[in-house]
């Protein structure tokens, strides 16, 4: 089913963004951002698809700048942010190669506020616009309407209960999700519980219409029971009715989150995902750290350990590649640890395990405050398993190299916030 969405001219609709975020006197008054460099350097294997399009070991830049407006008018707030980001180095050739490989990405928002700067050997450098709403807010009502950030479920790795733009088990930087066009409600109510309803426009093909099977309605409830929280949702989601479940309560000093979701398709079927999760706190070495264990199990995924990316289900790539779900197998298993050696140092790190394969990927990283509004990370990410496993690298086509999955890597990151 299509239906009409108004148009809007991209230039005319740039020039309003930037005119909204940086023209006005008061602007800079209402102005934040950050900055974020990164450089990396990765190890691939001989026999990988990295190493297939120029590696296989190599280094690269990141360069990340987000530039926040918001302002408010009693109960009108309007937020805007623009982003510009860069890769240089090695690393912006393979990326340029191996895009090129892959089957063009579905739209995963209505409006097209992206444009690509520079395009050349050694450099990638794009611009957004990646918020832009403006909100009405009232005692018991708020609805706002243009691209902003969502989150729904209680995930810490996997998140099956979040539907638009949920970040990735092995995304390290969470501290922004990406924006998508929508209209959001949600009505407070006095006993505590709330009630969210979402409109999210997609388009099937760029420059296309956009259609109900492309889009997602939905809406979320959320109260308590007694000592338990509850989240109900219900969803008309990519042209499939999607429902879920969400409970949360304490466990002597630990918190847990439990959440069932299933999903019916157009032939009638059901795929059911879910998680369960424990978080605590505990001591170390006279210190406190904060542990987590999370056990997911992915409806859409493959069963089995004989897997590779040529023989997926048609409904698993559909949903891999609009960015719902990241995994191919079945079960898994994630923990974590964060723990503060000093005021101004942090570590942290956890793993994914495929309980199929067992194949792993695990992470570890060292936050400093250096300054004020500055940071400094040191990390390192590092795969498990042997040839043909999800994490050790799955075979592009069925019949042995080249294999695709995580690479050994590690990183330096400075973030400066202003």
């Amino acid at each position: 089913m299509k239906y009409a969405v108004p148009e809007i001219n991209g230039r005319a609709f740039w020039a309003c963004a930037c005119a909204l975020t940086f023209a006005s006197p008061l602007a800079a008054q209402d102005l934040s951002g950050r900055v974020e460099l990164t450089y990396r350097s990765v190890s691939a294997g001989a026999d990988s698809m990295v190493a297939a399009f120029g590696g296989p070991q190599y280094t690269g830049i990141y360069g990340n700048t987000r530039l926040m407006w918001s302002k408010r008018w009693g109960e009108w707030a309007a937020v805007a942010h623009y982003k510009l980001s860069l890769e240089t180095g090695e690393s912006a050739a393979i990326t340029r190669a191996m895009s090129g490989a892959m089957p063009a990405l579905p739209p995963s928002t209505y409006f097209d506020l992206s444009r690509t700067i520079s395009d050349s050997d050694d450099l990638i450098a794009t611009h957004s616009i990646d918020r832009l709403s403006l909100s009405y807010s009232a005692p018991s009502f708020v609805v706002r309407v243009g691209r902003q950030a969502l989150t729904w479920g209680s995930g810490m790795a996997f998140r099956p209960m979040d539907l638009v733009a949920p970040f990735s088990p092995a995304t390290m930087d969470t501290e922004f999700k990406p924006g998508a066009d929508m209209i959001y409600m949600q009505w407070l109510m006095n006993d505590g519980s709330d009630l969210e309803l979402i409109a999210v426009p997609r388009r099937e093909v760029a420059g296309g219409p956009a259609t109900m099977e492309a889009s997602t309605f939905g809406m979320r409830y959320q109260t308590s029971v007694g000592d338990l929280g509850v989240n109900v949702i219900a969803a008309r989601d990519h042209g499939d009715w999607t429902a879920g479940l969400g409970l949360s309560g304490s466990l002597g000093g630990a918190a847990w989150n439990a959440e069932i979701v299933p999903t019916q398709l157009a032939d009638g079927s059901v795929r059911t995902s879910g998680m369960v999760n424990i978080s605590t706190a505990i001591g170390v070495f006279g210190k406190t750290a904060m542990v987590f264990g999370e056990y997911f199990h992915n409806g859409f995924g493959e069963s089995g350990n004989a897997i590779s990316l040529a023989t997926l289900s048609p409904e698993l790539v559909e949903r891999m590649s609009r960015g719902q779900v990241f995994n191919v197998g079945q079960d898994y298993l994630s923990l974590g640890l964060s723990m503060e050696l000093t005021p101004l140092v942090s570590i942290g790190g956890g793993g994914i395990i495929n309980l199929a394969d067992q194949s792993y990927v695990g992470s570890a990283q060292l936050n400093w405050s250096i300054g004020d509004n500055s940071n400094l990370m040191i990390g390192a990410q590092i795969p498990g398993g042997g040839r043909g496993t999800e994490f050790g690298g799955l075979s592009l086509g069925g019949g042995g190299a080249p294999y695709l999955g995580p690479e050994p890597s590690a990183f330096v990151q400075y973030r400066q916030y202003f």
